[in-house]
Formats: C-alpha cells, sequence, structure tokens
C-alpha cells in the first residue's frame, strides 16, 4: 500500500545502511591495522643483536628496530583516528536509526488509518 512515507522511509533506510556500510569499514581496517601491529612486533623481537661482529651490523639492527617501533606508533595513531571516527558514526548510526523507526512509524499509522 502506497502512502507519503513511503519514499521518506526508504531514503532514511538508506541512510542506516551507509553509516553500517562505513562502520563495517572503519572495523575492518582498525583488524588489519592491528594485524600489521602484530606482524611487526614478530619481526620486532626477531631482532636480535649480534654477540660479535662488525659495528656497521649493530647499527643495522638498531636502525631497523627504530624504524619498526615508529612504525608500531604510526599505526596505533591511525588506530586511534578511526575508534574516534567509529564513535562519531556510531552515535550517527544511533540517531538515523531513530529518525528510521519514527518515519516507519509514521507509515504505519497512515496505512492503519487507510485501512480504517
Amino acid at each position: 500500500m502506497k502512502t507519503k512515507y513511503d519514499s521518506v522511509v526508504k531514503f532514511k533506510k538508506q541512510i542506516v545502511e551507509k553509516i553500517e556500510k562505513n562502520l563495517q569499514k572503519i572495523n575492518s581496517s582498525i583488524n588489519e591495522l592491528k594485524t600489521k601491529i602484530d606482524n611487526l612486533n614478530k619481526t620486532l623481537l626477531s631482532l636480535s643483536l649480534p654477540q660479535n661482529g662488525n659495528f656497521a651490523k649493530i647499527v643495522q639492527i638498531k636502525s631497523q628496530q627504530s624504524f619498526r617501533r615508529e612504525e608500531i606508533e604510526r599505526l596505533k595513531q591511525q588506530i586511534i583516528i578511526l575508534e574516534n571516527r567509529k564513535k562519531e558514526l556510531l552515535n550517527e548510526l544511533k540517531n538515523a536509526n531513530i529518525e528510521y523507526e519514527k518515519m516507519k512509524y509514521l507509515q504505519a499509522e497512515e496505512i492503519k488509518k487507510i485501512l480504517s
């Protein structure tokens, strides 16, 4: 049954779905970054200083360790940014769901009015 709220309900549902899709992307990105951090930590732990050898080798390993630590910190900062965006999107989703439910209710009331 057609009501004047059909297009609004459809539009509100699309908004909710778009926000949910963005949340899924953010969650996926966060998981990827955490996996990268885990891999970098494993690599970092596998780098051990040689007990003997030339000084250049020690400097090279120290440099690699430093690079990996900086990369881990950079990835952690990206996770923080994504977590903040996720909080914003969750709030948007809550509000969008409320609006969607309002329109569904008005649509249902309109249908009841037409049928009675």
